[in-house]
Formats: structure tokens, C-alpha cells, sequence
């Protein structure tokens, strides 16, 4: 496949999770809206806060007068996974350039490191996470528009419904990521595959039941890590006990 195909291809795909996430970003300006929050403010949140999880945890910790340390570490919780993402995004290729990655740290998400090449070139990664901040940032400035046409009424019956588009995304961008991790060395057929992928599924909602929904983001990504890794160190071995090189 030639690279300006696989660069177009890349960018409808970032294209599409912006789109879906688009009503998340509604429907946080409609609550801000409804909570007397100016298009500005949330505006520069969105800007300078970037993060879904925790711009609607700020926006409830405001609302319950909560202490600013205590926002501060809630927050730090939720998004402290961005580290080692940004981390693991940078390649080789990118020295030489450590302030322009340090600014598109910022830009990182969960949905622009599912689905953005590691070894790509960073003009690329950065067009990527680009589509989709600017899709955020503009849904939820809508949404604060929004918020004062729709009435308060009709907000509460459809909000919930809101959300299925960003969870189906982060459903199959999931499974795309696991899939490609499996797939550099693991001979894997479809049915060890989905045993994976359900072993996965499974310690996740196993640490959201024992730990919180709150609380289960770091332990349930270094879990599904493990287990990954286990997979392809077992595989390894068993190549090297059978002489087949990797």
C-alpha cells in the first residue's frame, strides 16, 4: 500500500473518531451551560484541559465546592496515563525535535494513541491529534450554544444516549490496539485471538467492580499490559524451543 494511501486512510479514520466524539463534547458544554459556565470558560478549559474524563470530573468537583487540592489530585488520577502514552509515542526518528514534542504531548489522547502510527512521521501523529482536539474543542463550545436553545427538560431524556457513540469508539479502538499488539509475533488464529481479547475484557471489569470506576484506569491498563506481554514472551519461548526465529 503506498504511503499517501495509508496517510489518507489515516486521517479518515481520525476524521471518524472525531465525529463520534463530537456529541461528548455537547453534551459537556450543555452541562457546563447549565451550570452557568460562559462559552469562554469552557472554551479555555478545553483548550489548556484537554481531556474528556477529566473536564466532566473538574465540572462536578466545581459544582460540590470541592478543594482545589483535592481537584488537583482527582484529575492527576485520572490523567497521569497520558505520561507513559506520550512517552511510548516518541520514536527514534523524532530526535532533535524535543520541544515540538513536549507541546504535542499536550495534544495527546486515548483515541489519537489508539489509532496513530508509533513509527510514523510526526507531522503525521501530530495531524492526527490535531483533527481531533479541534473537533473537541469546537463541540464543546457548541454545546454551551446549545445549552441555551435546548430546553432544560429535554436535555435530561436524550443525554444519556450521548455518550454510546464515544464508548463504541473506545470499544473498537480497543480491540483494533490489542489486535496489533498480538499480531507482530503472535501466530494467533481467530479463536485464541478473541480468547485474548475476552481475557482482557474480563480483568477490566473485574478491577472496575473491585476498585471503582474511579480508580481501575491504572490498574486495569497495567493488567491488560501483562497479560499481553506474558502472550508474546510465551510465544517467544516456544519459538525458541522449537528453533523458529521470531
Amino acid at each position: 500500500m503506498q504511503p499517501e494511501t495509508i496517510n489518507r486512510k489515516l486521517l479518515m479514520q481520525a476524521a471518524a473518531v472525531a465525529l463520534g466524539l463530537f456529541p461528548i463534547g455537547v453534551l459537556f458544554g450543555v452541562v457546563a451551560q447549565q451550570n452557568h459556565w460562559s462559552w469562554s470558560d469552557v472554551l479555555l478549559l478545553s483548550m489548556f484541559g484537554f481531556s474528556a474524563s477529566g473536564q466532566f470530573f473538574y465540572l462536578k468537583l466545581a459544582n460540590e465546592q470541592a478543594s482545589l487540592l483535592s481537584m488537583f489530585f482527582v484529575i492527576l488520577m485520572l490523567n497521569i496515563r497520558y505520561v507513559p502514552m506520550s512517552l511510548a509515542a516518541w520514536n527514534a526518528a523524532d530526535n532533535g525535535r524535543r520541544l515540538l514534542r513536549l507541546v504535542l504531548s499536550h495534544f495527546i489522547s486515548d483515541e489519537s494513541f489508539a489509532i496513530e502510527p508509533r513509527y510514523g512521521r510526526l507531522e503525521l501523529r501530530a495531524t492526527v491529534r490535531a483533527i481531533i482536539y479541534a473537533s473537541w474543542v469546537l463541540s464543546t463550545v457548541c454545546g454551551v450554544v446549545a445549552g441555551r436553545l435546548i430546553p432544560a427538560a429535554w436535555i435530561g431524556s436524550f443525554s444519556q444516549y450521548l455518550l454510546f457513540p464515544a464508548t463504541a469508539i473506545l470499544a473498537i479502538l480497543a480491540v483494533k490496539r490489542i489486535d496489533g499488539a498480538i499480531a507482530g509475533n503472535l501466530q494467533l488464529g481467530l479463536a485464541a485471538k478473541l480468547v485474548l481479547m475476552s481475557a482482557c475484557a474480563a480483568f477490566s471489569a473485574a478491577t472496575i467492580h473491585f476498585l471503582g470506576k474511579d480508580a481501575f484506569w491504572i490498574p486495569g491498563i497495567v493488567g491488560v499490559c501483562l497479560i499481553l506481554y506474558l502472550c508474546r514472551w510465551g510465544e517467544e519461548r516456544s519459538n525458541e524451543n522449537h528453533g523458529v526465529m521470531p
